[in-house]
Parts: structure tokens; sequence; C-alpha cells
């Protein structure tokens, strides 16, 4: 049986990482001043940071039916018999429902549809490990079987820079907002069970990330888990504090570095800095497959 990896851009920690592997990349659409982008097409973090300063509004939404009918459509025609393709987390998108009506409706379901729960390097680890098993023709009920156990084994938190983004998106209410920037409180946001929820609030970043690694080194081995820093437009300053500290507890060769997806990025605002905790591939960094 001939089975094609798939995954849609939220779990890109750069835009040529997959080109060399045989993994297909299913566009995110941004909406700017009601003009649609495609993730890694014709928008990428620069360009969104740039009208995100300029106070645009900024939106994100799911792609036209027909559209994704005719991305699985041109793969099936290469001859393959079944696809494996992640959506981000359903508690964020419904992503997850459409391409699962989709291959129902229109594939007889030789769409296996993966809720990963997750974004960013958690959820590439997932599509790397799918596509080494692939290579290594183990059934596809096994691969799923084992995702389903890596769904939960990850952390990824994030402080953005203010809250005037979470408020935009209606995450939190204007009045929050304005007494939060006024004295600079931060956010400290988990992505937990696939959900975005707040963990916390912080006058520190350094301290607050300081605590949080802490924490997360007494509980995910630097053997068996990844440490990847992501950041959207972070403040050079929170950066040159937060990343001698990371190059000390996880040393400068073993970090991994990336960036949030936009699709994350258009919620959170310019300046977020954060972390992702992945388990990694068959013991193989993740580092190895950039």
């Amino acid at each position: 049986m001939k089975i094609l990896v798939s995954t849609d851009t939220s779990c890109l920690l750069n835009y040529d990482s997959l080109n060399k592997y045989n993994i297909r990349v299913f566009p995110l659409n941004v909406i700017i001043d009601g003009e649609e982008y495609l993730d890694g097409v014709n928008i990428k973090q620069d360009f969104l940071l740039e009208k995100m300063l300029g106070n645009k509004i900024i939106k994100t939404s799911t792609p036209p039916l027909g559209e994704v009918i005719s991305y699985f459509e041109k793969i099936f025609e290469e001859g393959y018999d079944e696809v494996i393709h992640f959506t981000i987390s359903s508690k964020l998108s419904s992503m997850y429902n459409l391409f699962s009506s989709v291959s129902e409706n229109y594939f007889d379901n030789k769409i296996k549809v993966i809720d990963a729960l997750s974004v960013s390097s958690a959820m590439l680890s997932s599509v790397f490990y799918a596509y080494d098993a692939v290579q290594n023709n183990v059934p596809t009920e096994e691969i799923i079987k084992v995702l389903e156990q890596r769904k939960s084994d990850y952390h990824l938190f994030f402080i953005p820079e203010n809250l005037t983004a979470l408020k935009n998106g209606g995450r939190i209410s204007p009045a929050v907002a304005a007494i939060g920037n006024t004295i600079g409180l931060k956010p400290v946001i988990q992505l937990k069970d696939g959900e975005l929820v707040k963990s916390g609030m912080t006058l520190n970043v350094k301290k607050a990330f300081k605590d949080k690694l802490e924490s997360l080194l007494e509980k995910y081995s630097q053997e068996q888990y990844d440490f990847t820093l992501v950041e959207f437009g972070s403040d050079p300053t929170a950066r040159s504090k937060i990343l001698p500290l990371l190059h000390e507890k996880i040393g400068e060769d073993k970090l991994i570095t990336g960036f949030l997806p936009i699709n994350v990025s258009a919620h959170t605002g310019p300046g977020t800095i954060g972390l992702v905790v992945s388990p990694k591939i068959n013991n193989v960094s993740l580092k190895n497959y950039l």
C-alpha cells in the first residue's frame, strides 16, 4: 500500500523544513483587512508582523471546501492509496472536523485525519514519527495508536508582549487588557489538551520563563524530549535574557529554535516568546530532521 503523510502549516518551524521529505503541506489561511493570504505561499511571519504592528484587522478561517477536495484529489491521482493527514488542534480550529468530513464524504475514509491537539514542534514531531513509520512499512493502525499516545506527551507555553491581540481575538476583556497593558502585566499561556489556557500572569518575563523551564526540566528528560524556543517578533531585550538561560540549561547545540505558527501568532500578537517540549522521534532529536 502506498501511503503519504500530510499536514497543515500549523506545525512548521520554518518553510523549508519539509522540502527534502515527501510530506505534503496544506497551507492555512489568514485574512488581513478582508484580504486572504495562504501561510507559506504568499504570507510569512515578517509580513504578518508588519501588518499586526500596523493595527490591521487579522482573522483566521477555514479554507473553502473545494480547495480541500482538490488538494487530496491531486494526491490520489499520483497513485497513493491512503493519506495520514495532521490538523491543528480541534480546540483551536474547525479544520479537523472539515477534513474528517471530506475524508468520509468524498474519499471513502482513505484520509486518516489526525487531530494533533498541538501546534509547532510538538505537532511536527508527530508528523515525522508518522513519516518514519510509513517508510518502515508500519501498518496504519499501529501508527495511529502511537500517535494517540503522543498527543498528550508535550508541553507548550508562551508569553505575549502585551494583551492587545488576545483582546482583539475575544480571549480577554478590553478592561483587563487595558489594565494589564498599562502596568506591563503579561499572561503566561499554556496549550493544554489542545486548548489555550491562562496558567498565570507575570511582570517579569525572564523569571516566569526560568521558573517554567526549571519545572519542565524536572518532568521531562533531555534524553527523551526536545526543547524548542518559539517566537513571533519577540522583544530583543526579553530574548537576550532568555536565550542565555536556555543555552545554560539545555545546551546551545541541543536547543531548537523556530517560530510560532501564523495561525497562533495571529491571536497572540507581536512580541510572543515561548517554549515547546516534545518527545523525540524514536530517540532521535527533531533537530536531526531540520
